[in-house]
C-alpha cells in the first residue's frame, strides 16, 4: 500500500458540470475564482473596505496565520474570540459595539458556532465572513446571516488555484489581478510529478515526489510572501466546475464514519467531533493527541501522512485561553478523503489500535 495523505494529485472529473459555486451565489450576489483561499479572504476585505472606516475584526484565536494576514494586509485591527476543546467558539457580546467584521469558521466541516450570536451581529451592522475552506460542502456551511463567503477546495481537490468568493448582494467593486504563473507552474508540476507515483511501482518515482512535495511547498511560501487579489486560472475554474461533488461528499462521509466505528478506545487520542451529523462533511479526521509528536512519527514511520493545524501566529497570545493553547499543543488530522476507501481506513485503524502497545515497548 502506498503512503496515505500528503498534497493531491490531479483528479478525474465528471464529464458535465456541476454548478456548485453557481448555485451557491445568490441571484442578487457575486462570484469570483481567485489564487487561493488567503486571496479570496483579501478580495472580500478590500470590497468591504470600501465602507468600512471602523476596521475592527473579530476573529478566531483558533485559526491560520495566512488567514489572518488578509486582514493585516487590510489594515484591520483584530480581536480574538475563545474557542473550547470542542473547537466551538466562545463569543463575547459585549465587543458588539467595538467591530465591524466577524470572521467565522467550521472547524473541519463542523459547524459549531452560535447562529444567533451571528444574526445579532448582523442586526448590529456588522459585516459577516466565512471562511468556507473547511466547510464548503457541509449542507450547513455556511450561515445564511453571511455578507461574504470565502475559502478554497485546495484541502478538498487536487487543483493548482482554488480560491473562491461570493458576495452575496451587490456585485465586487475591484478588479482581479493577473495570476502568479510562477506560483501556478510550481504547483502544477508537483502535482503531475504526484499523479505519476501514484500509478508507479518504481523507485525513482518515489525519488521524484520528494523533489516534487519541496517545490509544491516553496510555491506556497511563494504564495504566502506574494499574496493578492489574485485570480484564478482557467484550468482551475474548469476544475472546480467538473469536480464530482456527490461522490467528494459521500467518500469523505463513509471514511470518517468508518474511522468513527472502528478505531479503538485510547487515553492517547481524543476524537475531537466524536458524532458525523447528516449535514456535516468532514475536511480529515481530527483528534487531540497525548503525545503529538510521538504519534505524529508513528504514524509517519507506517506511511500515513498527518498535519498539525495550525501553528501559532505571531499575532496569538494564548495567556488566559487555556483551551485554545490546548487545541494548538495537541491537535492532529488524518486524511479522510475520497482518495481513499475502506481498504485506507482499516489501515489506519490497524496502525492506530495498535499504537498504545508500541508506544510503551
Amino acid at each position: 500500500m502506498k503512503n496515505i495523505g500528503g498534497y493531491f494529485s490531479f483528479e478525474q472529473l465528471a464529464e458535465t458540470e456541476n454548478h456548485f459555486f453557481e448555485e451557491l451565489c445568490p441571484d442578487s450576489g457575486d462570484l469570483a475564482f481567485l489564487m487561493s483561499g488567503r486571496c479570496a479572504i483579501y478580495y472580500a476585505l478590500e470590497d468591504i473596505m470600501l465602507t468600512d472606516h471602523k476596521r475592527i475584526a473579530y476573529v478566531p484565536i483558533y485559526t491560520c496565520e495566512t488567514v489572518l494576514a488578509p486582514f493585516k494586509k487590510a489594515g484591520f485591527k483584530l480581536l480574538f474570540y475563545d474557542v473550547d476543546r470542542s473547537m466551538t467558539p466562545v463569543f463575547d457580546k459585549s465587543v458588539l459595539n467595538q467591530i465591524s467584521v466577524l470572521s467565522l469558521c467550521g472547524y473541519y466541516g463542523f459547524c459549531t458556532y452560535d447562529r444567533e450570536f451571528v444574526h445579532l451581529c448582523r442586526k448590529c451592522g456588522v459585516r459577516i465572513i466565512e471562511d468556507t475552506t473547511h466547510s464548503i460542502l457541509s449542507w450547513n456551511g455556511i450561515d445564511p446571516c453571511c455578507d461574504y463567503i470565502a475559502g478554497s477546495l485546495r484541502k478538498w481537490i487536487g487543483i493548482p488555484s482554488g480560491g473562491f468568493a461570493i458576495k452575496t448582494h451587490g456585485h465586487f467593486t475591484k478588479r482581479l489581478l493577473e495570476p502568479s504563473l510562477p506560483h501556478l507552474a510550481m504547483r502544477t508540476a508537483a502535482m503531475l510529478e504526484k499523479e505519476t507515483w501514484c500509478y508507479s511501482s518504481a523507485p525513482i518515482a518515489t525519488q521524484k515526489l520528494a523533489a516534487a512535495a519541496s517545490v509544491f511547498w516553496d510555491a506556497e511560501i511563494m504564495l504566502r510572501q506574494i499574496f493578492d487579489s489574485y485570480e484564478s486560472d482557467p484550468e482551475s475554474i474548469n476544475i472546480i466546475k467538473h469536480i464530482d461533488i456527490d461522490t467528494i461528499r459521500r467518500k469523505r462521509r463513509e471514511n470518517y464514519s468508518y474511522l468513527l466505528e472502528h478505531l479503538m478506545p485510547s487515553p492517547d487520542l481524543t476524537i475531537v467531533f466524536p458524532v458525523l451529523a447528516e449535514e456535516t462533511v468532514p475536511s480529515h479526521f481530527t483528534f487531540y493527541a497525548k503525545n503529538r509528536k510521538q504519534i505524529q512519527d508513528y504514524l509517519t514511520a507506517n506511511g500515513v501522512s498527518s498535519t498539525a493545524y495550525w501553528p501559532i501566529s505571531s499575532s496569538v497570545q494564548l495567556t488566559g485561553h487555556p483551551d485554545a493553547a490546548y487545541i494548538y499543543d495537541h491537535v492532529l488530522s488524518l486524511p479522510c478523503d475520497q482518495r481513499y476507501g475502506i481498504r485506507e481506513m482499516q489501515y489506519i485503524c490497524h496502525i492506530l489500535n495498535q499504537y498504545p502497545k508500541s508506544s510503551k515497548e
